[in-house]
Order: C-alpha cells, then sequence, then structure tokens
C-alpha cells in the first residue's frame, strides 16, 4: 500500500489545526477550517477502514494482538479465557 496519500493527509490536517490557533485569522475562514478538517477526518478515517490498509497492517491477526499486548502489558483485556 502506498501510505503517501493517508500521510500527506495527515499533514494536511496538522497544518490545519495549528493554522486555527492563529488569532490573526478571520472567524469565516476559521470555520470554513473546521469544516475542512471534518472532510479530512472522513477521508484519513475512510483511508483507515478500507481492506487494502487492514491487509497492509495485518489486521486479521488483531485478535492476537490484542492477546500480545495485553501479556506484554499485563493488562486484563476482558477476552474470554481459551
Amino acid at each position: 500500500m502506498n501510505l503517501k496519500e493517508l500521510t500527506d493527509l495527515i499533514a494536511i490536517r496538522q497544518y490545519v489545526i495549528n493554522a486555527t490557533g492563529n488569532p490573526t485569522i478571520d472567524r469565516a475562514t476559521v470555520t470554513h477550517m473546521n469544516n475542512t478538517l471534518l472532510l479530512l477526518d472522513k477521508k484519513i478515517i475512510g483511508l483507515l477502514q478500507s481492506d487494502e490498509f487492514k491487509e497492509y497492517i495485518n489486521y486479521a491477526d488483531i485478535r492476537k494482538a490484542i492477546e500480545d499486548v495485553s501479556r506484554i502489558t499485563n493488562i486484563k483485556s476482558g477476552l474470554p479465557k481459551r
């Protein structure tokens, strides 16, 4: 999977967040940028939920990963005993 689109969107999102905190930007522009954040989030979440991304991170092994992490950190995850 090419992660460039995802990392580019995250970088743009971070810029927008930083820019909305700039007091010299007028209210209308900040409102527009907040709306842009929602659209960026929607796009990023869509990419993270895509089958291609799930395959890239080997999402099929999520249960094993949860068990491994809980074992490493000694956390009771509520997983049923096998």
